[in-house]
Order: structure tokens, then C-alpha cells, then sequence
């Protein structure tokens, strides 16, 4: 189990949601804390509520989809607070729609929130990790990143393509012989933050609390765990892909009701 105690911890979408009880996880166990989001007026609530507990905190209001104000980000960073330790890739976008009829810009937008800023975001800091040969990285992906979702298809682009990205690096970290690099790749299902608000979730599956979903995370991340699926069913939908053909996998989703899930989502404004 970790020690966090004095250890630089980088949080991206931390102002709400998810990325706002991850940090208080963090701060909690005496963690400094680099909160960053683009909602000046929410990260400022949320960083005076940090200042009341008495945690150190440092905030960016930053459009990580830009490579270099990103890389301008972590100069800053690395000379006023120092090399950190723990990176939480959890900003993150959706658009439900039929792909033929979504918006360009909205599917631009998945994949510059979902895949291009957190490759700008590892790009930036995983030197810090290599040069003290140790820490960790979080990356929140989804469910949706292990099978297709009707009405989801630049969601489920970009969260495939973190999935991927971050089996790589990982790979690559330990082919360098940096044991002590950690990743963990986070693949919940419907979890309610507001951003699925209107979704029905599929049979054998139901809505995630933040809460709920934010101790199976900071759990994994004590216990160095590489993926957690949530909630159960997740866990075996590698194993029924990899087993059924392709027609009955579909037809199952089908029954299940993924098809119909996002039929009414409406999201957060």
C-alpha cells in the first residue's frame, strides 16, 4: 500500500465530478496537489474548500488539448512545485448521437478531450517518473473503450484508444526496466456524474456512484492494480468477445440493451 505523504499529485478535470473526489482522496493522505481544469470559477470553490482542510494546493486553469500551453503547464509546474509523482489523466468529454448525424466539432472535441490531451498530458510528465524511477499514472477510460456503444462511436474511439495507448506505454515502461512506473487504466460503466445524465444502463449492469467508483479507483491505485472494470459484468466482456463470434456478441449487447441506452441521454450542460 502507498504512501502519498508529501508526494506531487497532478489531477486534470479536478474542479467536479470524479476528479474533485479523487483529490480529496489524495489530499486526505497528505498528498500535494496540482488540481487543473478550464472552469476558473469551479476550481476556485473547489480549491478554497482544499485550503480549508489544510492541503497544498496548486491550480492551472488549462486547455490541455493544447500541446503547448500543456507543455508551458509542466515548465511552470516543474520549476515552482517540483518533478511530480502521480499523474490522474480524468478530464474527459461525451457526445451521444448517431454518428452520421453528430456534430464534426463535437467529435473533434472527443478526441482532442479524451486521446490527445492525455497523450499531451503523459507526454509531458512521464519523464518526471522515469528520472525518479518510480510513480504512478491513472488514466480514466470506460467501458465504452472495450466494446462498441450504439450512439457513442467517437466516445468509444477515443476511450479504445486510451485503453490501448496506455497497455503500450506500460509495456514500454517495463521493457525499460522501470518496475516501480505504475499504470492503471480505469473502465467503468455508466457512472453518474451528470455526463450520462438521461441514460438507461444496459441489464446486469447499473449506475456508479462518484463515490463508489472513486474508492474502487484510489484502491486500485494503492494496490498498484494495471485495469479495473466496474461493475461486474464489465469484467467479462473481454472474455465474451474473445469468445463468442462476432454476430452473437452483437446480439447479446442487443439483449441486453446497450443499442438502447443512449437513446435519451441528454448530459450535463
Amino acid at each position: 500500500m502507498k504512501d502519498v505523504k508529501g508526494k506531487i499529485v497532478v489531477i486534470t478535470g479536478a474542479a467536479m465530478g470524479m476528479g474533485r473526489l479523487l483529490s480529496i482522496k489524495f489530499a486526505q493522505d497528505g498528498a500535494r496537489l496540482v488540481l487543473i481544469d478550464v472552469n476558473k470559477e469551479a476550481l476556485d470553490k473547489t480549491a478554497a474548500e482544499f485550503k480549508k482542510m489544510g492541503a497544498e494546493i496548486h491550480t492551472y486553469i488549462c486547455d490541455i488539448t493544447d500541446r503547448k500551453k500543456v507543455y508551458e503547464m509542466a515548465a511552470d509546474i516543474h520549476k515552482k512545485i517540483g518533478k511530480i509523482d502521480v499523474l490522474v489523466n480524468n478530464a474527459g468529454v461525451v457526445w451521444g448521437a448517431p454518428f452520421v448525424e453528430a456534430d464534426d466539432e463535437r467529435l473533434f472535441k472527443t478526441i482532442d478531450v479524451n486521446v490527445n490531451a492525455v497523450m499531451w498530458m503523459m507526454k509531458a510528465f512521464l519523464p518526471d517518473l522515469y528520472e525518479k524511477k518510480a510513480g504512478h499514472v491513472i488514466n480514466l477510460a470506460s467501458a465504452a473503450g472495450l466494446m462498441g456503444v450504439v450512439n457513442l462511436a467517437a466516445y468509444c474511439a477515443s476511450k479504445f484508444a486510451v485503453v490501448g495507448m496506455t497497455e503500450a506505454i506500460r509495456q514500454e515502461t517495463k521493457k525499460m526496466g522501470l518496475k516501480d512506473v505504475k499504470f492503471t487504466t480505469v473502465c467503468p460503466s455508466f457512472v453518474a456524474t451528470g455526463m450520462f445524465a438521461g441514460v438507461k444502463p444496459p441489464k446486469m449492469t447499473k449506475w456508479l456512484t462518484p463515490e463508489q467508483m472513486v474508492d474502487k479507483i484510489y484502491a486500485a491505485f494503492k494496490k498498484d492494480a494495471p485495469m479495473i472494470r466496474e461493475p461486474l459484468m464489465v469484467k467479462f466482456v473481454p472474455l465474451i468477445k474473445a469468445v463468442l463470434p462476432v454476430n452473437q456478441f452483437d446480439r447479446i449487447a442487443h439483449l441486453l440493451g446497450t443499442s438502447k441506452s443512449m437513446e435519451k441521454w441528454v448530459g450535463r450542460k
